[in-house]
This record gives structure tokens, sequence and C-alpha cells, in this order.
């Protein structure tokens, strides 16, 4: 365990600086709306690469008992980094200040999937140890998110907006959301105090911030408040640090 720990500390000062090399320019160019534009459309293509990168190297690495799983993470990320690319394209080259929804919104629904399927597929070779405890508790976690979010997001947002297209896809995303959260529940339950305990716990809190940011961005652009460049984005780029964090705690713990 001490060998883990050490091993991410490079991992760990990586992703805080990364972190705040890019909170400090959101924050400071946010009257700046030119500069932001660009920051906002660059920032989350490449932190996205960072789980994407991490998940191809573990679908490659000998020796990795988690292989398959990997290569369903690999997959899924590079689904959502094309969403990514394809939102900065649209706005960037296109002019598209807010392109939503569009092609990018394919890419990003089509990924959820499979990032949920290697997320099982990592449990499963451990299924045997599941306890009923455990799924009933993800159950309750997930059927309260699911009631919290009919009744400060469903209900108000198709109050607001009546266009059945973008409501349609923008409360996709808090399903979704639900769904992802399962598996990190049940695994961070079931490896908790073990050598796979930290790696779950980042995975967690990525599938955490990834729900806030898509319910917030949900609400905010039903309500016309939200603006490319806006402080929510953090949270997609610190949800993909905390998805490389979780990859990359699950390689220390099986390398050499």
């Amino acid at each position: 365990m001490s060998t883990t720990k050490d091993g991410m500390k490079t991992a760990y000062v990586a992703a805080a600086v990364a972190g705040a090399a890019v909170t400090i320019p959101y924050l400071m160019l946010q009257s700046s709306p030119g500069p932001l534009s660009v920051l906002s459309n660059t920032s989350e293509a490449a932190f996205s690469l960072i789980p994407l990168t991490l998940a191809f190297y573990a679908s490659r690495k000998e020796g990795f008992p988690f292989v398959k799983s990997a290569r369903w993470f690999a997959f899924g990320f590079l689904l959502w980094s094309l969403g990514e690319v394809t939102w900065s394209f649209y706005a960037l080259f296109l002019g598209v200040e807010i392109p939503f929804p569009s092609i990018a919104d394919i890419f990003w629904l089509a990924g959820y999937p499979l990032v949920l399927v290697g997320m099982a597929a990592f449990l499963l070779h451990f299924r045997f140890a599941i306890t009923g405890k455990s799924l009933m508790m993800a159950v309750g976690v997930s059927t309260a998110a699911t009631g919290l979010i009919a009744v400060f997001l469903i209900i108000p947002v198709t109050s607001i907006s009546s266009d059945l297209v973008s409501n349609t896809v923008g409360l996709a995303y808090p399903i979704m959301d639900i769904a992802l959260l399962y598996a990190p529940i049940v695994g961070v339950l079931l490896f908790r105090g073990g050598r796979l305990a930290h790696g779950w716990y980042w995975l967690a809190a990525g599938a955490i911030l990834l729900s806030f940011a898509d319910i917030l961005f949900s609400y905010l652009t039903a309500n016309g408040a939200y603006y490319g460049g806006h402080p929510l984005e953090l949270l997609y780029d610190y949800g993909n640090l905390c998805f490389g964090l979780g990859l990359c705690s699950s390689l220390k713990t099986f390398q050499g």
C-alpha cells in the first residue's frame, strides 16, 4: 500500500498543478469573452485526453489484470473526447457559441454506456465478494439522486423550456449520470480499506463531479444563463483529472 501511495505522489502533484493552471485563467478571464472562449474550447478537450491516454495505456499493458475493463474505458473516453473536439469545432470554427444540442451530444451520450461497462467489467472480477448490502446501498443512493434530480431539475427545466429536443437531450445527461454513479458506489463499498480503494474513490469522485456539471449545465442552459467559459466547465476538467487519478492508482497498484 505504501508503495502505491509513494508512486501516486507525482500524479497528485501533476493533477494539482493542472487544476490550478486551468482554474486561475478561467477566473481571471471572465470579463474577456474572446480569450475565455478559446480557453473554454481547448482546455476541456485537452483534459479529456488524460483519462483516455491512461485507459489506452492500461489496455495495452502486459500483466494488468483488468485489460478488458481498460479497453471499455478507452472506447468510452475516446467518445467523450470526440464530443469535446466536436463542440470546440462548432464554437471556434463554425461560430456557434453554445452548440447544444449538436453532434457532440451523440458522442458524449454514447460514451456513458461504455464507461459504465468498463466499471462493471472491473467489478465482475470480484462478483463473489459483492454483497446484497452494498448493492442495496448503491440502489438507495441512486434512487435518492433520481428523486432530487426530478424535483430540482426535471420539473423546473420542463416548465421553463418547451423545446422537446433540447429538454430530452439535456435531461438524458443526468439520467446517464445516475446510472454511472451506481458502479463506483458498489466499488467504493467493495474495496474500502483494500488495495484498490483509492482508485475507486477517485473514479467515484469523477462520476460525482460529472453529474454535478451535467445537472448545472442542463439547468443553466434551460434558464439561458449558461455561456461559453462558465466556471461550471471546470467541474468537467476536475472530473477528468479524477478519472485519470483513478486509472493511475489502479495501474500503480499492480505495477511490477
